[in-house]
């Protein structure tokens, strides 16, 4: 119980939060998907910097805000200048003032809708430490932008007040002289220059863009997934990793190739199973060895069926015990009559003799028998733990297959019977919920889990482990 324990806390340890590690593993896995999105964002970036986003262009004219002199005395040429550093804001805040914006677009309506849209395309900027205003107007069209801040620093300097335009009356002027000093060129040269969209930063935002979208979806994909996508993701669990076995989608999944044929097979995935089983307790080897799982199609059935095959290739004598009565798959596996099975042993009916099949791999098979409505009667009955106990002492491997926990809790019960436990599970497939859950409940029947054995793993995933194929025997409703 200690090590169950032991191994909870390194699961809840491990569980706590995300480490450096973590980060730099979901990046070294992920940095082909990661330059993708980039990539494609940034292209997005281009195409709407280049493609899509108008460009504007913008014109300037600058004015003169001054009070007139009337003398050259040095005090009254001070005060003439402090008076004009007090219009510069007014005048600057007068240049977006209805009136002035009604006049000079109604006069340009070819090439500017409304007052309030010239508005949006009108700046003005100053200094405190100046007398000159700059108007700045920006347009689709540089010559459209010369046009409108041209009109408006001479419509601005109507309100001068020297100024002899009618339209403005002597209320209205500033009290002082507002002269256009400067206004962008109309000849010779274009008179406005490119205002935006700024490209560079554009690009840029683009690209970073890109990473931080990158970096979120994988992040999300790694992270929050409900599953184990990886074989490092099943380290959380808190046990050691056996074996993994990759999903090899390239093989016909409907093979129907016998065990019989050694010389079509790759012994090395079960004979490394094999030796990290023995490995994990060499002092007091394992021999009743229990395969089971979370939930369907996480091939238990397949590595339990594989497992013994290879170690009966291995000149050991093994048996295969097939206590998932609620879906047993060994006697198709091994294409053998499922009557006369552990149904019938308990109940008196047919002897042990009669109960052992024999097979053509060298690998004994005692099959479930016929349907039971009650499986943990059985399960727990003493006559098959004694009937357990003497395969223990004449064979060199017990194998036992099991239903998945999630299905029922046979697989907890039967754990009391085994030495170990071999823990399947599938890359993608296992929620992480549901197998931490199930290994719970193997915890609390103090089952002795040995470790994980994982299938269906990617076949880029290489990690630190050694990744093999596994062959996927029966219909394609195999667990």
């Amino acid at each position: 119980m200690e090590t169950n324990n032991n191994n909870v806390s390194q699961v809840q340890n491990q569980s706590n939060g995300i480490t450096l590690g973590d980060i730099l593993r979901v990046l070294r896995k992920n940095w082909i998907l990661i330059a993708i999105i980039t990539f494609v964002v940034f292209i997005a970036g281009v195409v709407y910097t280049f493609g899509i986003v108008k460009p504007t262009y913008k014109a300037t004219a600058t004015i003169k805000v001054e009070v007139p002199l009337s003398t050259e005395t040095s005090a009254e040429v001070g005060n003439a200048v402090n008076a004009s550093l007090r219009y510069v804001q007014s005048v600057a805040e007068h240049v977006k003032h209805k009136r002035v914006m009604n006049a000079v677009a109604s006069r340009n309506s070819n090439i500017i809708k409304s007052a309030d849209a010239l508005i949006a395309e009108t700046s003005t900027s100053y200094s405190t430490s100046s007398i000159f205003v700059q108007i700045t107007v920006t347009d689709a069209k540089g010559e459209n932008a010369v046009t409108l801040v041209n009109d408006l620093a001479n419509e601005i300097a109507k309100y001068s007040k020297e100024s002899t335009d009618s339209t403005i009356t002597d209320e209205e002027k500033f009290l002082c002289s507002i002269v256009v000093s400067d206004t962008a060129p109309t000849e010779g040269t274009t008179g406005y220059s490119y205002a935006a969209p700024n490209k560079k930063l554009y690009l840029i935002v683009a690209l970073l863009g890109g990473i931080v979208v990158s970096l979120v979806v994988v992040f999300i994909k790694e992270f929050a997934s409900n599953k184990f996508q990886t074989p490092e993701d099943v380290q959380v669990l808190g046990y050691p990793v056996l074996n993994t076995l990759i999903d090899d989608k390239s093989k016909d999944k409907n093979n129907e190739k016998s065990l019989l044929e050694p010389s079509v097979r790759n012994f090395e995935p079960y004979n490394r199973l094999i030796s990290n089983i023995r490995f994990a307790n060499v002092d007091n080897p394992y021999k009743v060895i229990m395969f089971t799982s979370s939930i369907m199609d996480e091939l238990k059935t397949t590595v339990c069926a594989n497992f013994a095959f290879t170690a009966a290739h291995n000149e050991k004598k093994v048996i295969i015990i097939d206590l998932d009565t609620r879906k047993p798959r060994i006697h198709k596996v091994f294409k053998i009559e499922k009557d006369n099975g552990i149904v019938e042993y308990l109940s008196g009916q047919i002897t042990k003799d009669e109960l052992i099949k024999k097979t053509e791999q060298n690998v004994d098979i005692i099959t479930v028998g016929k349907d039971v409505a009650n499986p943990v009667t059985l399960l727990e009955s003493q006559k098959l733990k004694e009937l357990i106990d003497e395969l223990k002492k004449e064979y060199d491997v017990v194998a036992i297959d099991t239903p998945p926990l999630t299905a029922c809790n046979d697989a907890a019960i039967i754990s009391k019977l085994a030495d170990g436990v071999v823990y399947n599970v599938a890359i993608n497939q296992g929620k992480k919920k549901e197998v931490k859950s199930a290994i719970g409940q193997l915890e609390d029947a103090n089952a002795n889990i040995i470790g994980i054995n994982i299938t269906k793993a990617n076949v880029k995933d290489k990690g630190g482990y050694y990744y093999y194929y596994y062959y996927e025997y029966g219909d394609k409703n195999q667990k």
